[in-house]
Order: structure tokens, then sequence, then C-alpha cells
């Protein structure tokens, strides 16, 4: 027993979901909705990570254009996996709606940066339709900025994701303790004990909600995650709104939205490496990722002087093939998890919490989320 822990104050509950971003959030108020004592560990302050770094972008489908899906997953399976980010969409309009959180029904652009971009928006927006996705293509460039093509998805949204989760979590009938961070989950009979700052809590199952972080947590995902940071530059309100909808390019990895204040976000973050290169080591920022970003945004968005604007950065987290995982430990059979959500979380973030909570109280097959895929 390490020094320390007699003077923990001693907890129990049904669940403990460790981190409170939109995806803790939304698998705790679930819990609780079906009768589970739940608390929620936040290791910072609620929407601290990820979900209060994004741009509060809710896009349908994967970074990539959707003919990039076709070639890599299969149509079924691409029409499937677009399909359930479009209900993931619904999930979180409607529990805006119920919280009283703004949506912005702009939809969006997924922009071209070169002639083979094009083609692929082209392609992609034909798939869409046939396969009964609302998309329209356009050979141009609608904002007059130098892209090459235009492919809109009209029922894309925009949030605030950091008032959505204490929306969510102020509503539910869940105890959330921030500044808490968790060092070890232990089983203990058929239950599992969580250690944690200034507290211990028995509990019958633990949720792992931590994205990114998960490699960092435990080593069964070490060459399940990768954790990539994103970076985002912000400039001061504009004079005019130069932006109507969100907006993504390069193949979904440079991303840019105004903000209802007139302030525009211009991000990105890499493609991410191939396992085991990226096995969950952290790909850091670097000159590359910066300096390209800034070049996009200088060629395309010259409002954003990087030398005078915010910028902050984010930890998200990639599986090799894309999808997030939704399991539970193998040795810690108690212990479940959601993670790996990649650069499209929030339209992820209500499906895969849905799937996760039908798994823990109905063993429910996650069905091609599951973790048991990657072995």
């Amino acid at each position: 027993m390490w020094a320390g822990r007699e003077q923990r104050r001693v907890d129990a509950c049904d669940a403990v979901v460790v981190g409170a971003g939109l995806v803790g959030a939304a698998v705790a108020t679930r819990l609780a909705r079906a009768g589970r004592a739940t608390a929620v560990l936040e290791a910072q302050t609620v929407a601290g990570g990820a979900t209060g770094r994004s741009a509060g972008m809710v896009l349908a489908g994967l970074a990539g254009h959707y003919s990039q899906a076709v070639s890599t997953y299969g149509r079924q399976r691409a029409q499937e996996i677009w399909a359930l980010t479009v209900e993931g969409q619904s999930r979180l309009v409607e529990a805006a709606g119920r919280l009283g959180v703004p949506v912005e029904h702009t939809g969006s652009l997924a922009l071209a940066v070169e002639d083979a971009e094009a083609n692929v928006l082209r392609e992609s927006a034909e798939l869409l339709r046939e396969d009964g996705f609302d998309a329209w293509f356009g050979p141009s460039d609608p904002l007059g900025r130098g892209f090459r093509a235009a492919l809109r998805q009209p029922n894309d949204v925009a949030v605030d994701a950091t008032a959505l989760t204490r929306g969510l979590l102020a509503t539910g009938d869940v105890t959330v303790h921030e500044r808490t961070e968790v060092y070890n989950l232990e089983p203990e009979r058929d239950a599992v004990r969580v250690w944690a700052q200034g507290r211990t809590v028995l509990c019958d199952a633990a949720v792992l909600a931590i994205n990114g972080y998960a490699p960092l947590f435990d080593s069964y995902f070490t060459d399940k995650v990768a954790p990539t940071r994103s970076l985002v530059f912000a400039t001061e309100p504009l004079d005019a709104a130069v932006l109507k909808q969100s907006c993504c390019a390069d193949y979904g990895y440079a991303y840019c939205r105004q903000l209802p204040d007139r302030r525009l976000l211009v991000g990105g973050y890499p493609h991410p490496q191939p396992f085991p290169l990226g096995g969950g080591r952290e790909i850091e920022l670097g000159d590359v990722v910066r300096d390209g970003l800034t070049r996009f945004a200088t060629r395309h968005f010259p409002e954003v002087d990087a030398r005078s604007t915010s910028r902050w950065s984010g930890v998200m987290g990639f599986t090799p093939d894309g999808l997030p995982l939704v399991g539970r430990l193998p040795d810690l059979p108690q212990v479940y998890f959601a993670v790996g959500l990649g650069g499209r979380g929030l339209a992820w973030t209500f499906a895969v919490a849905e799937r996760l909570v039908e798994l823990m109280l109905h063993g429910a097959d996650p069905g091609f989320l599951s973790a048991a895929r990657l072995g």
C-alpha cells in the first residue's frame, strides 16, 4: 500500500467515469438515467481537454473524404460509418435542444486545395448521393479564396462543445469531481477500486473516456491509440462575417470556422502516422505541422496573422483503422472504454456513448466499433 492512501476519502458508487469531456458526460448521464449511481473524475476541469479545445464543428463521417472511405472499408461499411455519425449528429442536436445550447445549422464545406483533391470531392459527392446522403459538389471555389472545388453537406452543424458538456453534467444525476486525477485501477473481488487524487472509489464498473490519453493510462492501448496534437489559431473579432459555414480542407486535416462573436478559427492536425510508428507515442506538433498550418492560413485566410492571434493545442486519439474503440480491458473486465475518436469526435460522441452503455448494461456487441477487431 503506497503512502497516503489511508488519508484518502473513501467513496462507493455503481460506476466511475474517468474523463469529463463530452464522451464522459454522455456516458455518465446515460448510466444515471438507467438508475446507476455515477461519479465522474476529471484530472483538469469539465471539458478541459480535447472537447473544450475543439472548434465545435460536428461533421459527418471521417476526416478523409467519402470515396477514400469506400476504398478503405468497402461500400457497405463506409455507408454504415457515415450513417452512424449522422445518427450521432442527430443525438447531439437533440441533447443541445433539451439543454438550451445553441446549434448553428449552417452545413459545412469540404474544400479542395489541389486538383487531385477536387477529383476526390467530385467522386465523393456522387457516392454520397447514391448512398442516401445529402451532398452537393461545385467545381469552383464558393469562397473566392484559392480553393479548387467544394463539397457541401447541408446537415452538418456547429455547437459550443464546452457548454453542451457542462449542460449534460449539470442536469444529470451525476457527481463530478474536478482536479481529481486517476492514478490506478485495480480489481477487488467483483468490483474495481479507483485510486485518484484525494480519494479512492469502490465501484462495480469504471469507464475510461480519455481519448488520446489512453496509452498513457494503460499499456493495452499502446498499439491501438496514437495521441495526436492539433493546433488552432484564433483572430480577434473581425469587422464582418467571412464564413457562413464550417469548412475543412486538405482531405479534412485543416479546418476553419467563424464563431458567433466573429472570431475566425483556423486549425489543423497531422495526417496520422501508420502504426507502429505512431503507436501510443504522441506525435509532436513540431515545425512541420505549425508551419504547414501557417502557410495554409496565409494563403487562404490572410485575416489570421499567426504573430498576433491566440493559439492553443489539444490532444486527439487516432486508431490504426480510423474508427473509435469501444470495449473492456481484457485483464480488468470491470473497466470499459470509449477512446480513439479521431478528428471528428463530436459527431461520434453520442453514438459511441450509446454503444458503450449498451455493452455495460446488456452485454450488447458494439459492432464495427468493437475493440476486438484490433486484437
